[in-house]
């Protein structure tokens, strides 16, 4: 089938599937309001309306449902037997649409009828749109789900459409499963007698029930995405990124801005007098806790997770890591930086309310300013001291190639960047406010008044751009920055090759791509000295493409150019 056809006869069935679902879910919900909310005299009264819902319903299930049925079975017609069909990138991409639209909507037609359950199933309130919803759409899942994995994934598109696929839903589930989780300790800790009687009832309608339902259908979907269909998916780039960038940094930084809110909530009832454990102002430790223990938990469960893995991840697949350590080291020194700033600007008031004379000050103004400028440096410093200390040591086990990375030049001209900026605005302020007095005759505390946040923004970004530029430096003496040709290697192999093509990976840090031949091609045994030469080949071919061709003396190297 060509690719033309493959796009037109998909996306008429997709179009047409979703006309038959609708129509189906018309029809239901019309059933199940006629056979359980509704009674005759209702069911009279709305006669017209149900008269209008049912002809709809018959049309896009009669029309939909036709359509649908004629164009997939003949796709169906064309992938039977056929390994291209089944592996091409626009039947994976059908139904990995289909699962990735169907999923989210039917699991919130179960939390919906599972909340119903719970609410004592009252007959008046049967919702019969939430159940419309699980049945049509968990159904069309569980059949678009069986077919793909009954065909498997046999191409390189289809196992990484479905790795999307996976680790979305993934995503989506360890999201709803935590923030519900901590829904459900909030309302917990604010129903404790410790502020004040409140009954199980006010309890259960109060925050629980809802947040519960969230729990089991989030963390049910969650352990199959994760516990079976991503299981053994170890070597898979996108499996990096959802592990550091997406749970590990959201957990991190989730974590920590609840510890901030804390820290900054104490430090102003300390500096405020704040003393009575009843009172309404320690409500904020009713979500900020169970954020922190909640956020805790996955980022420690992920953290060993990626610990138990990081053996069988090639060196190349480690670029998320490496963004995670460079992105939390950015955060944390923006947050320390920004407390330490906030230090500095209190510094800066007491010394111009000193020199405005002996004005009596009736409101502490610095209580807000301070607790926030502690909770920053508390939090930030540890952080960065963590992660920066991971950065130096990837540099000294990855050498000129870590000092190379680009998401380390990223982050560090990003630093320079807005230090540079910061200290020229801060200096462009000073100078203008210091000839501004001047040629006004004001020279004195209003000059100092207006100078105050470039003074106090000028002390600390001087440092950091010293230090980071330092780093700089040697990372170009080391010829980090030295621009080099990149070898863009293609092997043809079959599956057996994977081993031998991640050990060349692993030497050449870059990735390899695998074009299948079909049939056999036995992939000879290489020690690892044969791997260096065969390294050592590609690194010293002449241009930037290489063909590796299996023969039957071992592995040759092929350079080539384009036509």
């Amino acid at each position: 089938m060509s690719t033309v056809r493959r796009v037109f006869f998909y996306t008429v069935s997709l179009v047409t599937l979703g006309m038959f679902a609708a129509g189906v879910g018309i029809l239901l919900r019309l059933c199940l309001d006629i056979i359980v909310r509704e009674s005759t005299l209702t069911l009279a009264g709305r006669w017209s309306f149900d008269r209008g819902q049912l002809s709809l319903g018959l049309a896009m299930l009669i029309i939909g449902g036709v359509l649908w049925f004629l164009f997939w079975r003949a796709i169906q017609k064309q992938v039977s037997g056929n390994s291209a069909e089944i592996g091409s990138a626009i039947r994976k991409l059908y139904l990995n649409i289909i699962l990735l639209v169907a999923a989210p909507i039917g699991l919130s037609g179960a939390a919906g009828f599972l909340d119903w359950i719970m609410a004592g199933v009252p007959l008046r309130g049967f919702p019969s749109g939430v159940l419309t919803v699980l049945i049509v759409a968990g159904g069309m899942w569980y059949y678009h789900w069986r077919v793909q994995e009954q065909e498997g994934q046999p191409s390189a598109a289809a196992r990484t459409l479905r790795r999307w696929y996976v680790y979305g839903l993934s995503a989506f589930s360890l999201g709803a499963l935590a923030m519900c989780l901590i829904q459900f300790l909030d309302a917990a800790i604010y129903h404790l007698p410790v502020w004040g009687h409140r009954s199980i009832g006010e309890f259960w309608d109060g925050g629980v029930q809802g947040p519960l339902v969230w729990i089991l259908v989030g963390g049910s979907s969650w352990y199959f995405h994760w516990f079976r269909m991503a299981r053994g998916d170890a070597d898979s780039t996108l499996r990096q990124v959802y592990l550091y960038l997406l749970v590990i940094t959201g957990s991190t930084i989730a974590g920590l801005a609840a510890l901030i809110t804390i820290l900054f909530a104490l430090f102003e009832m300390a500096f405020g007098g704040v003393v009575d454990i009843a009172s309404t102002d320690f409500f904020f430790l009713s979500w900020t806790i169970p954020t922190m223990v909640v956020m805790a938990v996955i980022w420690v469960y992920h953290q060993r997770a990626v610990q138990e893995e990081v053996a069988q991840v090639q060196q190349q697949r480690l670029s998320a890591r490496r963004v995670l350590h460079y992105l939390m080291s950015f955060l944390s020194l923006g947050a320390l930086i920004t407390g330490l700033i906030l230090l500095i600007g209190i510094l800066l008031d007491l010394w111009i309310r000193a020199a405005s004379g002996p004005a009596v000050v009736t409101s502490q103004w610095w209580q807000s300013q301070l607790s926030l400028s502690l909770a920053l440096i508390l939090v930030g410093m540890p952080i960065w001291m963590y992660y920066w200390r991971g950065v130096l040591r990837l540099t000294d086990e990855g050498g000129v190639a870590e000092r190379g990375a680009r998401s380390r030049r990223v982050f560090l001209y990003v630093v320079l960047g807005i230090a540079m900026i910061t200290l020229a605005a801060d200096l462009v302020n000073i100078v203008y406010q210091l000839i501004n007095g001047l040629l006004q005759g004001t020279f004195g505390v209003e000059v100092l008044r207006g100078a105050k946040w470039s003074l106090q923004t000028l002390v600390i970004p001087l440092p950091v751009l010293v230090y980071h530029w330092r780093i700089l430096q040697q990372d170009r003496r080391s010829g980090a920055e030295t621009v080099q040709l990149r070898k863009r290697v293609t092997m043809i192999a079959d599956e057996s090759a994977a081993d031998v093509v991640s050990r060349i990976e692993a030497r050449l840090n870059t990735r390899i791509r695998l074009l299948r031949q079909l049939g056999e091609s036995p992939v000879p045994v290489l020690s690892d000295g044969e791997i260096d030469k065969l390294v050592s080949d590609i690194q010293t071919a002449p241009g930037d493409k290489i063909m590796l061709a299996i023969t039957v003396g071992g592995i040759v190297v092929l350079p080539y150019e384009d036509k």
